[in-house]
């Protein structure tokens, strides 16, 4: 990865605000002459707003590639420009968020896991049962963060290795490997929960409330269901994307994987479909608001292709996720200059978020069954797939049920709908019409605009390793367009 900062975790730590799961104690010498337990909570806490820090960023962008949204930001035309009118984008420029931030959480993780290491035994507290659960969070933690560098630079692959010579640079792998290594992080991560349940030993440290959100994934043996979801989400990828690992089209053996790990994960028709792992928010000092709610970022805009593109119920009218998540403004907002610049006014925004403290989704049922229909359906039980997704459109849309697929066209049709609707705005459409070969499908609002692939590595990062045996990719700057 590219090098990060000796300071990143204590900088992140001390940036935060207080909790009642919070407490942030000196970090000069988290275990040597200090206290390990102090030190492994207040790591755990820091990976977990780091993580959440960068949500709102990687929702906006993905949500703009995949025409789900724009950001309107009125004084600075390059939120519209360089994400939907670069050709290519530009690797010096404003469209390589995430690199950086998530490069440092992989790296507070390495910190948190040789805290870890290096604490002393203390009975009830750290043990080697307690030792297994948090090296279960922190891996899981750390897969999660490498899939969404994946599937933001697609085909650029990723620089796996966190080094203990934080002046040392990684080489690049590509997608594939990376998503190989992620499959195996979440295994060995299962492998420690596992132990740790067998020890029957909670976590060392308290998870913040949005693992009880909705739902309980805050033990080990919950926080398990966590770690397979993301599996089960990572393996559909690498099958759709024909990874060699998953065996001959259509990826019957990490679809067989995915189905098993959703077992684990409890997939439910009978759960809440809005179970699962949320980041919070609070008013607090120190802490931070939504940034997807409407009033924290009255630039976060809708678009328009989502009102006619929304399915009917039996009444004729669209269905009732897009009535539940999508508001009409009071008038059109344009890109920065108007009519002036190449662009699309939108008359739409977005209810998701009500309020300036709602939770955001990690994951959700919602998302499980939509994942267990494809696996099912690429694993040859096209009828158990339909029964899904009929669920989905009964229960989430009000829709009218539908007959059997056709083929694996009308299924992945159906399927990529049933997904637009059900998990609008929250990271997977631009993933999903590209793992599926349908980036052209993206709505193409104005001849000047283009359809990305990828997000560039950013040229500092290649920059930098320039004259070395761990360049960037070959290819780099791929072009990253679809016109």
């Amino acid at each position: 990865m590219a090098r990060t900062f000796c300071g990143a975790l204590v900088a992140a730590l001390l940036s935060l605000g207080c909790h009642d799961w919070l407490v942030v104690p000196p970090l000069n010498n988290p275990v040597a002459g200090g206290d390990p337990v102090a030190a492994i909570q207040t790591g755990a806490t820091g990976i977990q707003f780091q993580n959440r820090a960068t949500y709102a960023g990687y929702i906006s962008d993905v949500g703009i590639f995949g025409r789900e949204s724009f950001n309107y930001f009125p004084t600075d035309g390059r939120t519209h420009s360089h994400y939907v009118r670069q050709n290519p984008l530009d690797p010096a420029g404003f469209t390589n968020g995430g690199w950086a931030p998530r490069s440092v959480n992989r790296r507070n993780i390495k910190t948190f896991l040789d805290v870890v290491e290096a604490a002393p035994p203390i009975p009830g507290k750290v043990d080697p049962g307690r030792k297994e659960a948090a090296r279960g969070f922190a891996k899981t933690m750390d897969a999660l963060e490498l899939s969404y560098i994946t599937a933001q630079r697609h085909d650029y692959g990723a620089a796996l290795d966190i080094l203990d010579d934080q002046t040392a640079l990684a080489p690049f792998v590509s997608r594939d490997s990376a998503q190989n290594y992620i499959i195996a992080r979440l295994d060995e991560a299962r492998t420690h929960l596992l132990a740790a349940v067998a020890a029957s030993v909670p976590f060392p440290f308290t998870l913040s409330p949005g693992f009880t959100t909705n739902g309980s994934f805050n033990t080990p043996a919950t926080f398990l269901q966590f770690n397979r979801a993301i599996y089960a989400r990572v393996q559909a990828w690498r099958a759709a994307l024909g990874n060699p690992a998953c065996g001959a089209p259509p990826g019957a053996t990490c679809y067989a994987a995915a189905l098993t790990a959703l077992t684990e994960a409890a997939v439910d028709t009978t759960a809440s479909l809005g179970r699962g792992v949320y980041h919070v928010y609070s008013s607090e000092s120190g802490d931070v608001l939504d940034g997807l709610n409407a009033s924290v970022n009255k630039d976060f805009l809708a678009h328009p292709s989502i009102q006619p593109d929304a399915p009917l119920d039996t009444l004729g009218q669209p269905d009732a996720r897009y009535r539940a998540k999508i508001r009409t403004l009071s008038s059109p907002r344009c890109p920065v200059g108007g009519a002036g610049v190449p662009g699309i006014c939108t008359p739409l925004g977005f209810q998701i978020y009500p309020t300036t403290t709602s939770p955001t989704p990690i994951f959700r049922n919602e998302e499980l069954i939509l994942l267990q229909a494809e696996a099912l359906y690429f694993t040859g039980d096209a009828a158990g797939a339909l029964a899904d997704i009929n669920f989905i459109r009964r229960h989430s849309g009000g829709l009218a049920l539908r007959g059997a697929f056709v083929d694996a066209t009308d299924f992945v049709t159906e399927l990529l709908l049933q997904r637009r609707y059900s998990l609008l705005w929250e990271g997977h459409r631009w993933v999903d019409v590209r793992r599926f070969g349908r980036i052209s499908t993206l709505a193409l609002d104005d001849p000047s605009h283009w359809r990305q692939v990828e997000q560039p590595v950013p040229q500092a990062e290649c920059l930098q390793r320039e004259g070395t045996a761990v360049t960037c990719p070959a290819t780099w700057p791929i072009p990253v367009l679809v016109h």
